[in-house]
């Protein structure tokens, strides 16, 4: 199950960690520029949730229930977003209720989906943390709202450190994990 796991949470890794280092970098970005990249944040977001999605699908032993296809429904919402806000985002306050409102709802079904699965599911945990970190990146845009696109973008972009640190670790942990359930299955070689 870990093999087909740790491509996509790499995927959202590094996602992330782009979208952090472009944000913390950005000194003056225009509201234009902003929602570009947003909006490029939340379909790379989405993309990798629905990557997820279909490496779930293909692996028979995975067992999320009827919850099974909930990665591919917050990944079309991500990256319907996404498009929402490189389109009609042409306002401040629009821009804001919109991310906000994409990374809000994401966020609590990816919260949910992990408190469900959290000691069950190798990323349970951390669909956990992420949507608990989602959900305060939206408040905290909101919140932020008065002080234009930088700020804006910062608080997402420091969300976006903190679930890039945590997938790029379970990314390496998946992977550390298959390696060495795959060189515990193969018979040891025969010396001569």
């Amino acid at each position: 199950m870990r093999h087909d796991l740790w491509a996509p949470t790499l995927l959202r890794a590094l996602v992330a960690l782009v979208f952090a280092a472009v944000t913390v970098f950005w000194q003056q970005p225009s509201l234009e520029a902003g929602r570009w990249v947003m909006a490029l944040f939340l379909v790379g977001t989405g993309l990798s949730a629905i990557f997820l999605q279909v490496r779930i699908n293909r692996n028979e032993t995975v067992d999320l229930g009827a919850s099974r296809s909930i990665p591919q429904s917050y990944g079309v919402l991500y990256v319907l977003g996404g498009a929402l806000t490189a389109v009609v985002a042409t306002s401040n306050w629009l821009f804001v209720l919109l991310s906000a409102m994409i990374l809000g709802l994401c966020g609590l079904t990816e919260l949910v989906l992990g408190m469900r699965f959290r000691g069950q599911f190798p990323l349970g945990r951390d669909w956990t943390l992420c949507g608990v970190i989602t959900v305060f990146a939206a408040m905290g845009m909101v919140l932020v709202e008065t002080l234009g696109a930088k700020a804006e973008l910062g608080v997402v972009g420091g969300a976006a450190i903190l679930i890039g640190v945590t997938q790029l670790i379970a990314a390496l942990s998946l992977r550390h994990d298959a390696r060495v359930a795959d060189s515990a299955a193969s018979p040891p070689a025969r010396g001569a």
